[in-house]
């Protein structure tokens, strides 16, 4: 099975890295590419491919059946709820919002203590992390990645103790803040830049005036530091 989408290939990079049993779980699965490259390149044993909707269910199936991938396992149901009675070992969550992936994690709390996460959040990745800080779930490790002109990130969470990221490290990413690639100056650049533009056509008086102004002064020391 040959799959070109760079977003889905960093999450397996991501896996095959921090690989932890052979079981996993795709949830929000669409087509159960993930789950489906990984079994047929003998990454994993087992997978179960999630979704809450018949629609994407179908496709995960057929692909399945395409692919051959007889060890994974496609399943309907809202978030974690198909796999609460599964035996797994890592769960991903890709391709949604932060803020329902967050409300994903927090409908089933006692499933963060012993499975490890791979998740991608196309928006509010800082209220992500902030929902991981505020379980005690560490941040291991970070990928970027970027795909069709749009830069994604990735995050392998892990329960851990006493966890507390800064304001900055919510924002920026714990890791990717320390590595700091190129993709990581790219991204950030371009978000400044819209800030720039955003203040130019401001009313200064606005009551968002100030928070824009905060929020471009934290890009621009970030990118300044080494």
């Amino acid at each position: 099975m040959k799959l070109k989408n760079k977003r889905l290939l960093c999450v397996i990079e991501a896996i095959k890295a921090h690989k932890r049993g052979e079981i996993l779980a795709d949830i929000g699965t669409d087509h159960a590419y993930l789950p489906c490259f990984l079994y047929n390149h003998h990454i994993i044993k087992k997978a179960y491919a999630c979704d809450i909707a018949e629609g994407p269910l179908s496709s995960s199936k057929q692909t399945i059946q395409e692919t051959q991938a007889d060890g994974v396992e496609a399943l309907l149901g809202d978030g974690l709820d198909p796999i609460v009675e599964k035996q797994v070992d890592m769960i991903a969550i890709c391709g949604m919002g932060g803020l329902l992936m967050s409300q994903i994690l927090d409908a089933h709390v006692s499933m963060l203590e012993d499975h490890l996460f791979f998740l991608q959040a196309n928006t509010a990745i800082d209220l992500l992390r902030e929902y991981l800080e505020k379980h005690n779930m560490a941040i291991i490790d970070e990928y970027n990645v970027k795909d069709a002109h749009h830069i994604y990130e990735v995050i392998v969470a892990q329960k851990g103790s006493n966890v507390h990221y800064t304001k900055e490290d919510l924002i920026f990413g714990p890791v990717l803040r320390k590595q700091k690639n190129a993709l990581f100056y790219e991204k950030w650049e371009r978000i400044l830049n819209t800030q720039n533009k955003i203040l130019a056509q401001m009313d200064p008086t606005h009551d968002k005036y100030g928070e824009v102004v905060s929020y471009k002064q934290m890009i621009e020391q970030e990118l300044k530091k080494a």
